[in-house]
């Protein structure tokens, strides 16, 4: 087995060690014993209906664009394919608890600093994604506490625009449910995941006319509302604005 990769690019707190990077086709021991832990806890919680598996690519890059509404949407989302998916995650997660931060980082999560254009992140997800691996990414940056999908921030456009890497929106449906805002307590529930087809952001912005100086909130714009069309058993409103400028995930 080839010997994984530490990510200079990654910001480290207090001495935490990098991100752990395995080659293509590989799977982090440490990710591995915890997709089988979460696919545990997920068939004890209670019922889980997930459609679209297929596509998902087996081989190449892809980014995962799901919808956020709950603190257990990343592991709900490492069952969506039997391949490795690195994560963007806040930088709060890897610098409050040293202990939990680097287990995040052996995971395969890197950190984003949220309130800025984080470019260590995007760049971090952009090499990622250029070594053909699957990089989950909120476009939303944020949980939404209510039945709305958020604004994508540009960032998300930005780094599917420079890649080329088809993205794959996902509608994640009760995972509020399982872990509700203000608690601290797992509930059972159904939770329903749903992947959409892939498209890439030159084909958004094809069927929108080209690109031009909206082409960020174009490809963002577009790929929500192919998560809200995926949603089956609750419509969400979908939320407009200008689209944030940095990229966080919360």
């Amino acid at each position: 087995m080839s010997t994984p990769t530490v990510a200079a690019e990654t910001p480290t707190a207090k001495q935490t060690p990098a991100t752990v990077i395995f080659p293509t086709g590989q799977i982090n021991p440490v990710y591995r014993r915890t997709r089988k832990l979460v696919r545990l806890a997920v068939s004890l919680i209670g019922k889980l209906d997930m459609v679209g598996m297929e596509n998902i690519p087996a081989t190449g890059p892809a980014i995962l664009a799901p919808n956020h509404r709950a603190h257990v949407d990343p592991p709900y989302m490492s069952l969506v394919s039997d391949r490795q998916i690195y994560y963007m995650a806040k930088e709060e997660l890897f610098t409050t608890n040293d202990r939990f931060g680097r287990f995040l980082y052996q995971l395969g999560a890197f950190p984003v600093r949220r309130g800025e254009a984080d470019r260590a992140a995007l760049r971090m997800a952009v090499n990622l994604l250029k070594q053909g691996h699957l990089v989950c990414i909120f476009p939303e940056g944020t949980r939404s506490f209510d039945d709305s999908l958020l604004v994508a921030e540009k960032g998300f456009a930005l780094i599917a625009k420079q890649t080329g890497a088809p993205i794959i929106p996902i509608a994640l449906e009760g995972t509020h449910r399982i872990w509700p805002k203000g608690t601290k307590r797992i509930h059972r529930g159904k939770v329903a995941i749903t992947i959409g087809k892939p498209v890439t952001a030159q084909e958004i912005l094809d069927a929108h006319g080209g690109s031009g100086k909206d082409a960020l909130e174009v490809i963002g714009r577009d790929i929500m509302q192919r998560i809200a069309d995926l949603f089956r058993f609750s419509k969400p409103t979908l939320a407009s604005g200008p689209a944030p400028a940095d990229v966080s995930q919360d």
